[in-house]
């Protein structure tokens, strides 16, 4: 049998391609993302922390015969790199090397490579689990109960990415698996197809409903709802455009990132024909911790609240002393715990890889990036000639970015 660093000019190659291919295999959340922008950071001049990307434009069409050419209206993403991770294989001396360290191929990868690319599979589900619960605008289910019904869980979701114009392939739900058990236990009577009946026997998953793959996910995150002890208020009509708000509150009042609001007499409408639909609220996550002072507080929103031109989500301006509700579908939300599910089509966030700098001067130095996810991962080794010990590392980087979170829903769960 091959022996792992019997050829070093190749061993670099073998380990982090090896670890790529078992990475991508065991990723979930972050296969929900848009990783079409990964080249842009291939680029050979660099191009620092964060680049923005342009959104497709939005036209309105035009009656009668006349020319009438639509004003400029881009909108531009921003995609930016996070905070590089890693993991770090134990440090080997060269006498318990020659003793006990694996030789050949097949048991290194068992020993070192498959545990440290299940670890960094989970970071990068964490991460983008993380970012999307921050950032997805809607929300089904009620906060701290879990879901019961698939008509308020896929059925729900399903209609809100529908109003829309989500695209309708590759739509993806994560759950706790505490939920996964309550909504197989509760609806496995409504099942015909054999092949679902079977999955949710002998797997413990429901399979695909109403267009979305159900998955348990384990990478998911609790959360804590703000708390308001009295009425929450705009204190001013936004502007159009506008991705902050500001409110009269009770001072003290706390606001969360990736808690979920609506607004008074604010409704969503279609992205092309502009006309509202239903009787929901359009709903909007906070993006950053706030706490009211003064009886007043200034928070972050997304989307960005348009009222009129192009790029109009909401059917009129939000007025002054409009209230304000959290949590929209959870009763008595003030401080209230859950766990919060997934809900995402493809397009609703970026995700992006960084290639990392290869050194020379190494005993082992080798980055391999997947064709497809732009996902990099780059192993070192290399010896301490003081200590008679080898070095062995695994480095990744990874970016995200907002393209139209407002068809990406939460999942409120118990």
């Amino acid at each position: 049998m091959a022996n792992v660093w019997g050829t070093i000019k190749d061993a670099g190659q073998w380990i982090s391609m090896t670890g790529l291919e078992i990475l991508e295999s065991k990723r979930r959340v972050s296969k929900a993302f848009n990783t079409d922008y990964s080249r842009e950071f291939e680029l050979r001049y660099p191009v620092g922390d964060s680049i923005k990307v342009p959104m497709p434009g939005v036209h309105s069409i035009r009656n009668g015969l006349e020319y009438n050419p639509p004003a400029n209206a881009e909108r531009f993403a921003t995609v930016s790199i996070g905070e590089p991770f890693g993991y770090d294989l134990p440090e080997i001396d060269s006498l318990e090397a020659a003793l006990s360290s694996p030789r050949s191929r097949s048991a290194f990868e068992k020993k070192h490579i498959e545990p440290a690319m299940a670890k960094l599979a989970t970071e990068i589900d964490s991460r983008c689990a993380l970012y999307a619960y921050q950032h997805a605008a809607g929300v089904v289910g009620s906060l701290g109960t879990n879901p019961t019904s698939l008509d308020g869980t896929t059925g729900a979701a399903k209609q809100y990415m529908d109003e829309l114009a989500a695209p309708d392939e590759d739509r993806i739900m994560l759950i706790p698996s505490k939920a996964m058990r309550a909504l197989k236990a509760a609806n496995v009577a409504l099942f015909n197809p054999a092949a679902e009946i079977s999955r949710e026997f002998k797997e413990g998953s429901i399979g695909r409903a109403d267009g979305f793959d159900l998955f348990p996910a384990q990478s998911l995150y609790q959360h804590t709802a703000g708390s308001w002890t009295g009425a929450v208020k705009l204190a001013a009509a936004p502007a159009n455009g506008a991705t902050t708000l500001s409110l009269t509150c009770t001072t003290g009042d706390t606001f969360k990132a990736g808690d979920k609001i609506s607004i008074a007499l604010v409704y969503p409408v279609h992205p092309v024909t502009k006309r509202r639909f239903g009787t929901d609220l359009k709903t909007f996550t906070i993006t950053a911790d706030a706490t009211g002072v003064s009886s007043a507080a200034t928070v972050s929103i997304s989307p960005a609240i348009y009222y009129e031109g192009p790029f109009q989500n909401v059917n009129a301006q939000p007025a002054a002393n409009a209230a304000l509700t959290l949590w929209p579908g959870t009763s008595s939300p003030k401080g209230k715990v859950g766990m919060v599910g997934l809900a995402l089509p493809q397009n609703a966030f970026a995700l992006v890889g960084l290639k990392l700098e290869e050194f020379t001067n190494m005993e082992v130095c080798k980055t391999m990036r997947d064709p497809d996810s732009g996902i990099s991962i780059r192993f070192m080794a290399d010896g301490d000639a003081r200590s008679s010990k080898r070095i062995r590392r695994f480095d990744c980087v990874i970016g995200f970015g907002e393209l139209y979170n407002d068809t990406a829903l939460v999942v409120a769960c118990g």
